[in-house]
Protein backbone atom coordinates (compact mmCIF):
# COMPACT_ATOMS: atom_id res chain seq x y z
CA UNK A 1 0.00 0.00 0.00
CA UNK A 2 1.20 3.49 -0.83
CA UNK A 3 0.55 6.49 1.41
CA UNK A 4 -0.87 9.89 0.53
CA UNK A 5 -1.01 12.99 2.75
CA UNK A 6 -3.78 15.36 3.79
CA UNK A 7 -3.05 18.69 5.49
CA UNK A 8 -5.40 20.47 7.89
CA UNK A 9 -5.49 22.60 11.04
CA UNK A 10 -7.72 20.00 12.72
CA UNK A 11 -6.14 17.71 15.30
CA UNK A 12 -7.20 14.24 16.45
CA UNK A 13 -9.37 13.32 13.46
CA UNK A 14 -10.42 9.68 13.51
CA UNK A 15 -12.12 9.94 10.11
CA UNK A 16 -11.54 12.45 7.35
CA UNK A 17 -14.83 13.15 5.62
CA UNK A 18 -15.34 14.67 2.16
CA UNK A 19 -16.29 18.34 2.24
CA UNK A 20 -16.33 21.48 0.12
CA UNK A 21 -14.00 24.25 1.17
CA UNK A 22 -11.70 25.16 -1.67
CA UNK A 23 -12.21 23.43 -4.99
CA UNK A 24 -9.63 23.33 -7.79
CA UNK A 25 -10.78 24.60 -11.14
CA UNK A 26 -12.34 27.91 -10.21
CA UNK A 27 -15.78 29.04 -9.04
CA UNK A 28 -17.69 27.98 -12.17
CA UNK A 29 -16.57 24.38 -11.79
CA UNK A 30 -16.87 24.28 -7.98
CA UNK A 31 -20.65 23.82 -7.98
CA UNK A 32 -20.35 20.73 -10.20
CA UNK A 33 -17.76 18.96 -8.00
CA UNK A 34 -19.07 16.84 -5.11
CA UNK A 35 -17.54 17.00 -1.62
CA UNK A 36 -14.05 15.45 -1.54
CA UNK A 37 -11.06 14.65 0.62
CA UNK A 38 -8.00 16.19 -1.05
CA UNK A 39 -4.51 14.77 -0.60
CA UNK A 40 -1.08 14.60 -2.24
CA UNK A 41 1.97 12.37 -2.34
CA UNK A 42 4.15 15.42 -1.55
CA UNK A 43 4.17 16.20 2.18
CA UNK A 44 5.34 19.83 1.75
CA UNK A 45 2.46 20.38 -0.70
CA UNK A 46 0.08 18.98 1.95
CA UNK A 47 1.49 21.49 4.45
CA UNK A 48 0.98 24.34 1.98
CA UNK A 49 -2.70 23.37 1.82
CA UNK A 50 -3.13 22.64 5.52
CA UNK A 51 -4.51 26.06 6.47
CA UNK A 52 -7.05 28.46 4.95
CA UNK A 53 -5.49 31.01 2.59
CA UNK A 54 -6.46 32.96 -0.47
CA UNK A 55 -4.73 33.98 -3.67
CA UNK A 56 -6.68 37.22 -3.27
CA UNK A 57 -4.46 37.93 -0.26
CA UNK A 58 -1.35 37.49 -2.41
CA UNK A 59 -0.63 33.93 -1.23
CA UNK A 60 0.44 31.36 -3.79
CA UNK A 61 2.30 28.08 -4.23
CA UNK A 62 5.15 27.68 -6.68
CA UNK A 63 7.15 24.59 -7.57
CA UNK A 64 10.80 25.09 -8.50
CA UNK A 65 13.15 22.14 -9.05
CA UNK A 66 10.51 19.92 -7.38
CA UNK A 67 10.60 22.07 -4.22
CA UNK A 68 7.31 23.43 -2.89
CA UNK A 69 7.50 27.18 -2.25
CA UNK A 70 4.75 28.92 -0.30
CA UNK A 71 4.80 32.58 -1.32
CA UNK A 72 3.11 35.26 0.74
CA UNK A 73 3.34 38.98 1.45
CA UNK A 74 5.38 39.89 4.54
CA UNK A 75 2.34 41.54 6.09
CA UNK A 76 0.54 38.15 6.09
CA UNK A 77 3.32 36.20 7.83
CA UNK A 78 1.20 35.80 10.99
CA UNK A 79 -1.07 33.39 9.08
CA UNK A 80 1.75 30.82 9.36
CA UNK A 81 1.44 30.80 13.17
CA UNK A 82 -1.25 28.16 13.29
CA UNK A 83 -1.30 24.42 13.75
CA UNK A 84 -0.51 22.30 10.71
CA UNK A 85 -1.40 18.62 10.87
CA UNK A 86 -0.36 16.16 8.18
CA UNK A 87 -2.40 12.98 8.08
CA UNK A 88 -1.00 9.86 6.45
CA UNK A 89 -3.75 8.07 4.53
CA UNK A 90 -4.02 4.88 2.49
CA UNK A 91 -4.14 5.89 -1.18
CA UNK A 92 -6.51 3.12 -2.34
CA UNK A 93 -9.56 5.40 -2.78
CA UNK A 94 -7.78 8.41 -4.34
CA UNK A 95 -7.72 9.48 -7.98
CA UNK A 96 -5.88 12.31 -9.69
CA UNK A 97 -7.69 15.65 -9.64
CA UNK A 98 -7.69 16.73 -13.27
CA UNK A 99 -9.00 20.22 -12.42
CA UNK A 100 -5.79 21.03 -10.52
CA UNK A 101 -2.92 22.13 -12.78
CA UNK A 102 0.14 20.95 -10.80
CA UNK A 103 -0.79 17.26 -11.08
CA UNK A 104 0.00 16.91 -7.35
CA UNK A 105 -3.58 16.83 -6.07
CA UNK A 106 -5.66 13.69 -5.63
CA UNK A 107 -9.12 13.22 -4.19
CA UNK A 108 -11.49 10.70 -2.67
CA UNK A 109 -15.24 11.05 -2.42
CA UNK A 110 -15.50 8.67 0.53
CA UNK A 111 -14.55 8.82 4.21
CA UNK A 112 -10.89 8.01 4.86
CA UNK A 113 -9.46 6.59 8.09
CA UNK A 114 -6.02 8.05 8.84
CA UNK A 115 -3.06 5.80 9.53
CA UNK A 116 -1.03 8.44 11.34
CA UNK A 117 -1.02 12.16 12.12
CA UNK A 118 1.84 14.55 12.80
CA UNK A 119 0.91 17.99 14.11
CA UNK A 120 3.19 21.01 14.21
CA UNK A 121 2.82 24.25 16.16
CA UNK A 122 3.12 26.27 12.95
CA UNK A 123 3.03 26.01 9.19
CA UNK A 124 6.64 27.23 9.19
CA UNK A 125 7.77 24.30 11.36
CA UNK A 126 5.93 21.76 9.20
CA UNK A 127 7.36 23.19 5.96
CA UNK A 128 10.89 22.95 7.41
CA UNK A 129 10.43 19.27 8.33
CA UNK A 130 9.05 18.32 4.91
CA UNK A 131 11.51 20.32 2.81
CA UNK A 132 9.22 23.13 1.72
CA UNK A 133 10.29 26.77 1.48
CA UNK A 134 8.48 29.89 2.59
CA UNK A 135 9.17 33.01 0.55
CA UNK A 136 8.08 36.39 1.87
CA UNK A 137 7.59 39.15 -0.70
Amino acid sequence: MKYIYHGTTHTDLEVIKPFKRFTPGGPDLADQIPPRVYATYNQAYAVAHSFPWSSGDGIDIMIKNKIIILVLPKENVAILDQTSCIYTLPDNSFTNTAEEATNLTYHSESDVIPIECKCFTSVTAAMAVYGGVIELI
